[in-house]
């Protein structure tokens, strides 16, 4: 989400470089020694300049639309470059390598992998659902379903990361700062952007499920003296047996470190219990939520309802002058909540306004438990699938003007005529009036897409082993979901690197705009699958459980590892179909009629 130090340099213009990397790598004689990062930079420059060429562009044409000043954004880039130095300094020479072999200057490439966000704006909105207990179709157990939102060009990943003992001297280095390793890390899989050593989403050995969404805040913020909301999502999968020890994980390194850019709202579950800890500087409100639901866009959602707090939560707040010297129980969102979501400094705090309720945010939230409202008491993650792909219905403009969207992304209605591109008439102005944009929880846009859903079930009636994550990439509405069990031996390559992604990608692109063209022949593809995938997963896991109660483990870890791999497999093989399907029918639309 925001721009990360390094490991993930890589991470916008990841959307081919690893792949690049791996040509590159192959084509090395047996033997040969492994190229520098300088090598690497190189030959991804000189392969992809104009690719490179062209995303430097739009993100410099972005930041002249919004009036961002590039000299203080290479500032700030020069000092991640510092910490890159200190810390990983291949990753500097892998830049230097890029921009000598694309010819685009330096500090345009280093801007790019350090300091986009503060060019580009925020893109990312993510939707997550959440449930737990007797409002679940089990009538027990914990579900987060998480659209994860970010910029048009991202890729993502599905990576397993196995536990292990460390040694105490040892440091994690997250996206900005290290840390103290921790004396053991547990095993999980999730699901990440291309080339990030953060996670966005995902599950543990014990069934701990997290998540997160942004928000923005009116505290001070740590920016690059604090964690990335990608690290915290990983620490917590690698260090929480429970929900409630993730909480604790979690507002311990909040308080010590504080969070980078941004306000984070987290979601932590496991088969027991569900709560949500919206952290803001280095305070934090938490709430759990047992044996109902609940929606999170990007706003702060606790009002006083919190749990738990941090001890200087109030006293932060009388010392701003936001609230009066005799409180003593706050309305979280709204001394807390503001309207700009990355702010460029600490200096403004004093007159950052407080925004409790955001219109585009507001919108989906709403939207959003009105659709668990309408499954309630029967929420499953077959259930949830139609409420990740939700694009609205009808969606009430200001004005009181209805949009009938039928479930159709709004680029592709006939709403979009009204932003015609050729004109009879000279215009007496450069800009024409549009309709406002309805943000879907399955989002299609320009500046913006889901990049990846993600289903995590924490279930008490199952061992730890078949903790389960369902993940489509990109837009859920014309991807599948593929299943990935926290027990398995390990993930399928093609998935923890960007191939398996390219071909979602390909898909979202070709669609966009079009979905009604296409829509119905990629259904037509994934669906049988997903359909027949809820009643494969529960018989495999009958046959898991029995096997495993007759003591044969191994045969019960084969039937795991080959049921994953079976999915996978196909899941890529479909993708390819749908992909041919699409073809097919552009050639037909553009054919001529006899």
């Amino acid at each position: 989400m925001v721009t990360n130090r390094v490991p993930a340099m890589k991470r916008a213009i990841g959307i081919w470089v690893l792949a690049a990397v791996l040509l590159l790598l192959s084509a090395l004689p047996l033997g040969a020694a492994e190229p520098s990062a300088y090598q690497e930079g190189l030959f991804v420059g000189s392969s992809r300049r104009a690719e490179i060429q062209e995303h430097i562009v739009q993100m410099k044409l972005a930041a002249q639309n919004r009036g961002v000043d590039y000299a203080s954004v290479l500032a700030a880039a020069r000092r991640c470059e510092v910490l890159a130095l200190q810390l990983l300094p291949e990753k500097v020479e892998w830049m230097r390598g890029v921009a000598d072999g694309s010819g685009i200057p330096y500090e345009d490439i280093l801007v790019y992998n350090t300091a986009d966000r503060l060019m580009t704006g925020f893109v990312g909105e993510c939707t997550t659902f959440l449930a737990n207990g007797k409002v679940l179709a089990a009538g027990a157990g914990s579900i987060i379903s998480k659209n994860r939102d970010l910029g048009p060009t991202t890729i993502s990943e599905v990576a397993k990361e196995e536990g292990r003992e460390h040694a105490s001297t040892e440091m994690y280095k997250a996206a900005y700062i290290d840390i103290p390793q921790a004396s053991r890390t547990y095993s999980f899989v999730g699901s990440r952007s291309a080339g990030r050593w953060g996670y966005g989403m995902g599950i543990n050995e014990f069934q701990v499920i997290v998540s997160d969404n942004d928000a923005p805040t009116r505290d001070e913020l740590a920016f690059t003296n604090g964690l990335h909301d990608n690290d915290y999502v990983r620490l917590i999968l690698e260090r929480a047996r429970t929900a409630r020890e993730g909480v604790d994980i979690l507002t311990k390194l909040t308080e010590k470190y504080g969070q980078a850019w941004n306000a984070i709202m987290f979601e932590i579950g496991d088969p027991q219990e569900l709560w949500v800890v919206e952290i803001t500087g280095k305070r934090w409100a938490a709430r759990r939520y047992q044996d109902t639901y609940t929606a999170r866009s990007n706003q702060f959602q606790i009002t006083d309802d919190y749990e738990r707090c941090s001890q200087d939560l109030i006293s932060f707040a009388q010392s701003q002058g936001w609230i009066g010297p005799d409180v003593s129980k706050i309305n979280f969102r709204a001394v807390y909540g503001t309207t700009e979501l990355y702010p460029e400094n600490n200096n403004d705090i004093a007159s950052r306004p407080a925004a409790e309720i955001l219109y585009n945010t507001e919108m989906r939230y709403q939207r959003a438990m009105e659709l668990l409202k309408g499954i309630a008491g029967n929420i499953s993650a077959q259930t949830l699938m139609p409420c990740a792909r939700d694009h609205y219905d009808t969606y009430p403009l200001p004005s009181g003007k209805v949009l009938d969207l039928k479930q159709v992304p709004y680029y592709s209605t006939d709403y979009v005529a009204e932003r015609k591109e050729w004109m009879p008439d000279f215009p007496t102005k450069d800009t024409v009036e549009v309709s406002i944009f309805p943000r879907a929880i399955c989002h299609h846009a320009f500046e913006g897409t889901t990049a990846a859903t993600a289903i995590l079930l924490a279930r008490p009636d199952v061992p730890n082993e078949l903790g389960l994550m369902l993940h489509a990439y990109n837009q859920p509405c014309n991807s599948l979901f593929v299943p990935f069990y926290g027990g398995a031996s390990s993930v399928d390559i093609r998935y923890s690197t960007p191939q398996a992604g390219s071909h979602f990608f390909q898909i979202s692109k070709l669609a966009f705009g079009s979905y009604r063209l296409y829509h119905d022949d990629i259904r037509k593809v994934f669906d049988p699958y997903e359909k027949a995938l809820f009643s494969e997963m529960p018989a495999m896991e009958h046959t898991y459980l029995d096997l495993k109660a007759s003591g044969q483990t191994m045969a019960a870890q084969m039937l795991l590892d080959d049921f994953c791999m079976q999915h996978w497999a196909k899941g890529l093989e479909l993708a390819d179909t749908a992909l041919s399907a699409m073809i097919a029918r552009s050639v037909e639309s553009s054919a001529w009629k006899k």
